[in-house]
């Protein structure tokens, strides 16, 4: 069973370019069904140190590659 973590990067691979957390949403819903919440804070989670991310994320650092651009709105790296 994939994770959130593991969806998101997928979906920021298929959709590609700068993408809101409702258009992450939405394409993970169609993929994978309703088994997710809250994809803001696990976006959020998943945006490095380096790049502005919390020290506080429990996220493992191989799923630290998003970069915030904008209020919602994130990029892979």
């Amino acid at each position: 069973m994939k994770t959130q973590d593991e969806v998101i990067i997928k979906a920021f691979k298929a959709l590609g370019g700068v993408r809101s957390i409702q258009e992450i949403e939405k394409w993970v819903v169609q993929q994978y069904g309703e088994k997710w919440k809250d994809f803001g804070t696990s976006m959020a989670d998943m945006v490095p140190t380096d790049k502005g991310g919390t020290n506080s994320s429990l996220t493992p650092l191989e799923y630290r590659v998003l970069e915030r651009v904008g209020r919602g709105r994130y990029k892979l790296l």
